[in-house]
């Protein structure tokens, strides 16, 4: 009998060890389940954060809304959402809500929520797992902080880019320097059934548009004339890279010096309705800032050491804002002129020209352009030639037109020269340092 009652409690011993571990087992699974689904949700707002495209005018009072709409435009109406919508609730934002989930596992059942909060200039996101579908006990949450940063410009990859139709004829050449590649055209228009017209010896680049139903005609195109081969080389449907937009205030506050005439304008600004006509042999040093509306003529030959801004507070007017180049252009960058007498304006570098509201028309050479070019319309003409170290932007619908001998030669860096004065919005990314392992809220 004695062995028999020994036997009988270690079985029930046994046994109760067994559930035991079991249950720890289960447990260990279930919380190792709730730590992977947490870092999975953070995996998925890194990814909405870094899409987002906020404006750089955003003000950190305005930053939750901003936010708010930011990743509504992304994630309402999708599965993720289970219904619900993106909202600023009270300085928090959860995702999808503050009482649902979003699945990550149906199988196991796993799941994460999360919130959004602010601190300063800094978003805080925390992400809770769940490694059962029924129960909340063995969650988990992490929290990191994200920080403002620049969003790179796709579009600077695109020798030359307009929201409008772009058509070139002529004896007219759109070629990359040293790639061939780089001589590329993008066109946003979706208006125009032909959106791309490539005339004259071509472009030695792709052609990229946004409509899928577009006709891009002519040629050559990526550097050839056979009509199947042309078609490697033209993309259609392709995604809208953000067009930047333009703060010239860094460059307006080196302008101290208005203009009351003469050839030679050093950190300048013209004031409005001056419409001056500058003969041969003028010369801008540093920032010449144009103030609008303005129509400014360069006859002869322009010798442009530094960059060109024109106003941007108010629309595009071709009439009352224009550029005019008749002659020829010898431009060379900011980053080559004397920093002891330019001081901080030779580090901001990448621009040449700066006018998105003007109508901007060039007839002559204008020799290596030391940074790209924003404007609101551009017509060549003539025997306008040229490189181009950056990218020529079209920043209005209006036509961009390439004709006579007019060419242009591209000498692009594309996003790894990000130019000063031009923005393509801001996204949020991990701030190194900050990963924690908080109490679920």
């Amino acid at each position: 009998m004695l062995f028999l009652v020994l036997m009988a409690t270690l079985a029930v011993g046994f046994a109760a060890a067994t559930t035991m571990n079991a249950q720890i087992a289960k447990n260990e699974r279930a919380m190792n389940q709730a730590r992977a689904a947490a870092d999975g949700g953070m995996q998925f707002v890194r990814y909405q954060l870094g899409q987002m495209g906020l404006a750089s005018t955003v003000q950190t009072s305005g930053l939750m809304d901003a936010v708010a709409q930011a990743l509504g435009q992304q994630l309402n109406g999708t599965p993720n959402m289970n219904g619900h919508t993106v909202q600023n609730s009270g300085g928090i934002i959860y995702l999808p809500s503050a009482s649902s989930w979003m699945t990550v596992d149906p199988g196991p059942g796993t799941r994460f929520r999360a919130q959004i909060t602010q601190s300063g200039q800094f978003l805080v996101v925390t992400t809770t797992g769940s490694g059962q579908a029924t129960a909340t006990a063995s969650a988990k949450a992490i929290q990191i902080q994200y920080q403002k940063a620049p969003k790179a410009g796709a579009i600077l990859n695109y020798g030359v880019a307009s929201k409008g139709t772009i058509s070139t004829g002529g004896s007219t050449l759109i070629q990359g320097q040293t790639d061939p590649t780089k001589g590329s055209v993008f066109s946003a228009d979706m208006s125009s059934s032909t959106p791309v017209s490539i005339g004259g010896q071509g472009i030695t680049g792709d052609v990229s548009v946004v409509n899928p139903n577009a006709i891009v005609s002519g040629g050559p195109i990526g550097g050839t004339s056979d009509p199947v081969q042309i078609q490697k080389h033209i993309h259609l449907g392709v995604p809208p890279p953000v067009f930047p937009t333009v703060d010239i205030s860094v460059f307006t506050a080196y302008a101290t010096n208005r203009y009351t005439g003469g050839n030679t304008l050093t950190n300048c600004y013209i004031p409005p309705n001056t419409n001056p006509k500058f003969a041969g042999g003028s010369t801008i040093n540093g920032v010449l800032w144009i103030q609008a509306p303005n129509v400014v003529t360069f006859r002869g030959n322009c010798t442009i050491n530094g960059v060109i801004v024109c106003d941007t507070s108010g629309p595009f007017d071709p009439v009352n804002n224009q550029l005019s180049f008749a002659g020829n252009v010898s431009a060379t960058p900011v980053q080559d002129l004397d920093p002891n007498v330019y001081g901080g304006l030779t580090k901001l570098t990448g621009a040449f020209m700066l006018a998105p509201t003007y109508y901007v028309s060039m007839t002559g050479d204008f020799g290596t352009i030391g940074g790209s070019a924003v404007v609101g319309q551009l017509s060549m003409t003539g025997n306008a030639h040229g490189t181009v170290q950056g990218s020529v932007i079209g920043m209005t619908d209006k036509p961009m037109t390439l004709n006579g001998h007019a060419s242009i030669t591209i000498s692009s860096t594309g996003t790894s020269n990000y130019p000063s004065g031009m923005s393509f919005g801001n996204a949020y990314t991990p701030l190194p340092g900050t990963y924690l392992e908080v109490t679920p809220p």
